[in-house]
């Protein structure tokens, strides 16, 4: 049995070609199992969005987007509070985006285009420029390309035990050329396949992975320096600015926002 349509959906125009809706979620806002009867595009202004679908678990930071077919049932959970966009599209242009839940990174004009909508507090389309910029806007949200996870995997025979140890103990600050030679290889060769199985370097999926636990820690209560010497960083503040820079804002923000103090 398929869940409700969203109660709010129920009283919108349908877009033409867009709609956008935006509110303020407080912290751990949970939403039930639910269905759109267009697709749609949801921004966040901070942290992460998690998304439970029925074969899987999406979360994702604030530099992506989230595309949701229509139909498509999903329930949603937002960790600390925020700003939200949720962007309705037509049956037309959604013909154009995947016909499945993914990911879709913010470039800066796709953020550029979303930031004027929002500056002009713009809900239905009130005239021909703003539907040329829709248009515009999900003819970039195409060209931008999407990822299914923020944490993809791979089943390469060289980089399966890699990945399978790091997420294993994230703190691990085995070096890429270290790898290399466990796995009888060369860190070229490993580097480049990276990229072309993950579509990241060993790093940037190395950080993801610390990042996903070092929520899960701050969610536990765990001080910040211990959640550095676990991940394996010389010091805090370069932990705090890894999770700066994925989050946009500071490990103790986030537990205050987690906790809904602002």
């Amino acid at each position: 049995m398929l869940p409700p349509y969203s109660a709010i959906d129920l009283q919108l125009p349908p877009p033409a070609p867009l709609y956008f809706r935006y509110e303020q979620f407080m912290a751990n806002t949970d939403f039930e199992p639910h269905r759109h009867p267009w697709g749609q595009i949801n921004r966040i202004s901070l942290g992460l969005l998690e998304l439970v679908l029925d074969d899987r678990r999406l979360i994702s930071p604030a530099d992506y987007l989230v595309w949701v077919p229509a139909e498509m049932a999903h329930a949603a959970h937002v960790r600390q509070a925020m700003d939200y966009l949720s962007v309705y599209v037509s049956p037309a242009l959604t013909a154009r985006l995947p016909d499945r839940v993914c990911l879709i990174e913010q470039t800066p004009l796709v953020r550029a285009l979303l930031e004027d909508f929002r500056q002009r507090e713009v809900a239905a389309m009130g005239d021909a420029w703003d539907v040329c910029q829709a248009e515009l806007l999900v003819e970039h949200l195409v060209r931008a390309g999407s990822v299914d996870s923020y944490l993809p995997d791979s089943s390469d025979r060289q980089l399966q035990p890699i990945l399978a140890a790091i997420r294993a103990t994230p703190g691990d600050n085995t070096t890429l050329g270290r790898w290399a030679q466990r796995v009888h290889s060369t860190e070229r060769t490993l580097a480049r396949r990276f990229q072309q199985q993950l579509g990241m370097s060993f790093v940037q999926w190395r950080n993801r992975v610390r990042l996903l636990q070092a929520l899960a820690w701050l969610k536990e209560g765990w001080p910040v320096q211990d959640i550095a010497a676990q991940l394996g960083y010389g010091t805090p503040s370069a932990f705090i600015a890894m999770f700066g820079k994925q989050v946009g804002f500071s490990p103790e923000r986030y537990r205050r926002q987690m906790r809904g103090e602002g």
